[in-house]
């Protein structure tokens, strides 16, 4: 069990949505705060310094801080939210990174939460998903292992081809299993769900920065076919990207 002083006192969870350019602020925190970023991005000043998170993302907000948050200029930012009322943060929630990769195990702590789970349960997983961060932060500032490293350069050099867990893990000099559970610690996803959240940035960095067909864009950032690609960008982004593409280019005018 988490010890006493970690133990949510109240759990409140939710969803929305903003708009391109939505703003949210100056506010007072009051409480530990997760927040996932499933699309878009965010800048959030705490008290007055800049801290950035894009998407597939869980960001930790500490209570006694002003906060100003402006939201993605071209995209609509879908995000969700745990608030935990807690009597006595404890200090292993200080000095952590302020933002993390979603991790599928802190994603499938969130899916439960939204579930609209009974109060006793809202209680334990709100306290699970603040130790779960601590857990992957103390992880992600660990030096990455070399292994990890070679494999992120492979992905970055050969992002327009087929890869594969097996192939990765050849360049990286190590078993695929072995592999998995270094992305897992180090980069807090696995090494294909890297791959693939990779190539949807790199998608939509052309999509919004360059005049080239969808199509081509496809294929240079890996996907087989559009249709794939638009499904990928859609469940990242909430939007097409024809539509991701306009926004952007009319924010721009």
């Amino acid at each position: 069990m988490c010890p006493k002083m970690m133990w949510p006192e109240s759990v409140n969870a939710g969803e929305v949505t903003y708009p391109p350019g939505g703003t949210l602020g100056p506010r007072r925190q009051r409480d530990v705060q997760l927040v996932v970023l499933h699309s878009g991005s965010m800048t959030v000043w705490v008290d007055g310094v800049a801290r950035r998170a894009g998407p597939r993302t869980v960001s930790l907000l500490l209570p006694g801080h002003e906060e100003r948050f402006a939201f993605d200029r071209t995209l609509p930012t879908r995000h969700s939210w745990m608030q935990a009322r807690v009597a006595a943060p404890s200090d292993e929630l200080r000095g952590l990174p302020f933002a993390l990769p979603l991790s599928p195990a802190m994603a499938d702590l969130e899916r439960l939460l939204l579930g609209r789970a009974i109060d006793p349960l809202l209680l334990a997983l709100g306290a699970s998903m603040l130790w779960r961060y601590v857990a992957e932060a103390r992880a992600a500032v660990a030096p990455a292992s070399a292994p990890v490293e070679s494999a992120l350069r492979f992905v970055h050099d050969n992002l327009a081809r087929p890869l594969s867990l097996r192939e990765l893990a050849h360049a990286a000099g190590v078993a695929p299993a072995h592999l998995s559970r270094l992305f897992r610690a180090h980069v807090g996803t696995s090494p294909m769900a890297y791959v693939w959240g990779r190539r949807v940035d790199a998608g939509v960095e052309l999509l919004t920065g360059t005049g080239l067909p969808v199509g081509t864009i496809a294929e240079r950032c890996g996907f087989q076919t559009s249709f794939h690609f638009a499904r990928r960008v859609r469940r990242a982004t909430g939007a097409t990207p024809t539509e991701v593409r306009r926004r952007a280019w009319a924010r721009q005018g």
